[in-house]
């Protein structure tokens, strides 16, 4: 990480889960996924509850899990030590208004597919080729229930003319690598919105991120599996930071409604609770989030961040949808 610079467009630095047992957790994510445990802790003190809005006397158990030569993508597993925990997504929802899920690559789909199958893992299809078009290429994709009510979507890339993304992605990937176990890190991550023009606001403003990718979706097929109307339409928007891990996924119905997550999705509970970004400048983020009326649940001020050290840090909930989103600014190395 001595070499890595925070880019001034900030990729997804960590996607925080709370989850119902720590070492369960990190059997899948590091023992299946591969990915490193950077560091684990207990996290407590009056920082952290006004940071996750608990009661005096909270904690929680956490691991900061990553992978690569740089900060991004990485992930944050908590259990919180409370007497009622509720877990954020039931099973039968495969779209929802709220943070939803992680997106992977993996070297070898298909033989991840059996083996997380043999595993017990609930899939919600067999692995799908996706033809993009000319300039993206095609991929494989397949979905599955993960621990903790996490959705894990596996991808890997076919195109591998280089003038597609396809093919500059697995031109990317030979270099930066997978783990050992022949994953990556999250590359994108989906936030179901319902106001996607106050959601990019917060993406294009605080963030800084920029658009890769801005289309309407309405594939039957697609639809179906996703148990939406055979006529839904959605607006679809990919944005991305400097990095090719940490892009965000963006979705909003145009003609249906959905479930929403949000008022779940926060301390103690299970499930996917906050995007976290890494920023040069928390001050310049701060006042970006005031201009844009964004909420904000606590800071910024200094606390301990798992696996980042000193930082100082706020917690923010996204205009478009309500789902929590933290920034930060790294004082030192952990």
């Amino acid at each position: 990480m001595e070499n890595y610079s925070v880019p001034d467009s900030a990729p997804v630095s960590v996607v925080v889960l709370g989850v119902e047992n720590l070492e369960r957790s990190l059997q899948f994510y590091s023992g299946t996924l591969g990915l490193d445990c950077i560091e684990s802790m207990t996290w407590q003190g009056p920082e952290f509850e006004r940071h996750w809005d608990l009661p005096a006397g909270s904690s929680a158990e956490c691991a900061l899990l990553g992978h690569g030569a740089d900060p991004v993508g990485r992930i944050q597993i908590m259990a919180f030590d409370a007497a009622e925990r509720k877990t954020i997504r039931p099973s039968k929802i495969r779209r929802a208004t709220g943070l939803f899920d992680l997106s992977v690559y993996t070297s070898d789909i298909f033989a991840h597919y059996e083996q997380l199958k043999a595993q017990g893992f609930e899939f919600w299809s067999e692995p799908v080729r996706h033809d993009f078009g000319p300039d993206i290429g095609a991929a494989q994709e397949v979905a599955f229930d993960g621990p903790d009510g996490i959705v894990i979507n596996l991808i890997q890339f076919i195109t591998e003319d280089p003038g597609t993304t396809s093919g500059k992605l697995l031109a990317f990937l030979a270099d930066y690598g997978h783990t050992r176990t022949g994953f990556t890190a999250v590359a994108t991550t989906a936030h179901g919105v319902q106001d996607m023009n106050k959601a990019l606001a917060f993406y294009y403003g605080p963030a800084r991120q920029t658009l890769f990718t801005d289309n309407l979706r309405k594939e039957g097929e697609t639809n179906r599996s996703l148990g939406l109307p055979e006529d839904a339409v959605t607006r679809s928007v990919v944005t991305q930071g400097g990095h090719e891990f940490g892009k965000v996924a963006l979705s909003s119905p145009v003609n249906y409604e959905l479930p929403s997550l949000v008022p779940d999705a926060q301390a103690p509970n299970i499930g996917y609770l906050a995007q976290s970004f890494q920023v040069n400048d928390l001050n310049q983020s701060a006042n970006a989030c005031i201009r844009l009326d964004v909420k904000i649940i606590a800071g910024p001020e200094e606390l301990i961040l798992p696996g980042r050290g000193l930082c100082r840090a706020m917690m923010t909930r996204n205009p478009g949808s309500g789902a929590l989103q933290e920034i930060f600014q790294q004082i030192h190395d952990n």
